[in-house]
């Protein structure tokens, strides 16, 4: 059995030891300075040595505490820097993912479930917008991330949707009379409307009003709710249409040109974990198309 001296009055020692102050010690360990001049005095009575001399100059260490000092400060490093190491090996690993808000909100958290089941050691952060130290990117666009060799997820397969009440009712009057919702990227309107009328034999001219809105989120709120019709990509929408939440209201359906591209950041395209999850996400894209 170790014969210790009392763990708390060495910590007492070593605090005052560092100040050379009796009060600048105490107000570091949060409690009184009678407080750690009682501690002082049961350390100096176990051990049977003075560790400090006391005069108009201040506190000082005496020869036997600059002798403690020493030993109990390495003591004490040993043990934070083990502490330090056993917290890093139990720590959860995280994975940063920056992806497009609708992705988000639409695609990713109805899967969220399943991801944690193939990572179940993971910190997952899902962020909307990059910083700079995410692990994986998901891009929106025409072309691959930075005009870099990227991976494509899927091209947009683009469908008409109206709110459920609105199936089976005649197309044409539904585009003449219903507003049009249209997506904004980047502070212009997506070619969503004008690609697919002229892949339905309509035209422009054919429409009714405009809404303007900033994310896709807005707009299949805005159908469900029954204020107008949406060009939507049919991977953000499969399960409100399998739900019956909103209504398909034409077979015509158009692709691209716009896409879902991922970016694994080059120094962590070696890790375990982002292997894992772009296996996973490979596998999910693969069972929704």
């Amino acid at each position: 059995m170790r014969r210790l001296p009392p763990l708390i009055a060495l910590r007492f020692f070593e605090e005052t030891a560092r100040h050379c102050s009796f009060s600048r010690a105490a107000a570091a360990l949060c409690v009184t300075q009678s407080a750690v001049s009682r501690q002082i005095r049961i350390l100096e009575s176990t051990l049977d040595a003075q560790l400090f001399v006391r005069n108009h100059h201040g506190v000082h260490l005496t020869a036997a505490g600059s002798q403690l000092l020493t030993c109990i400060s390495e003591a004490f490093d040993a043990i934070e820097q083990g502490a330090h190491r056993l917290a890093c090996t139990h720590s959860r690993e995280k994975l940063m993912l920056a992806v497009p808000p609708t992705f988000a909100t639409q695609w990713l958290s109805p899967r969220l479930e399943s991801l944690m089941s193939q990572l179940p050691d993971i910190e997952l952060s899902v962020r909307t917008a990059p910083r700079g130290d995410e692990h994986c990117c998901i891009h929106f666009d025409r072309r691959p991330p930075h005009g870099k060799p990227g991976e494509l997820l899927w091209m947009e397969q683009h469908v008409l949707v109206g709110a459920t009440q609105r199936a089976g009712q005649p197309l044409e009057a539904l585009i003449e009379q219903l507003p049009a919702m249209h997506i904004l990227h980047e502070g212009k309107r997506l070619d969503l409307w004008p690609d697919w009328l002229t892949s339905a034999g309509f035209t422009n001219d054919d429409m009714g009003n405009a809404i303007e809105l900033s994310t896709l989120e807005q707009a299949i709120q805005a159908v469900r709710k029954d204020a107008g019709l949406a060009i939507i990509d049919y991977n953000m929408i499969a399960d409100e249409l399998r739900e019956e939440q909103l209504a398909m209201l034409s077979t015509v359906e158009v692709s691209g040109p716009y896409g879902y591209w991922l970016d694994i950041l080059p120094q962590h395209a070696a890790s375990a974990t982002v292997q894992t999850f772009a296996i996973w996400l490979r596998e999910q894209v693969r069972r929704s198309g």
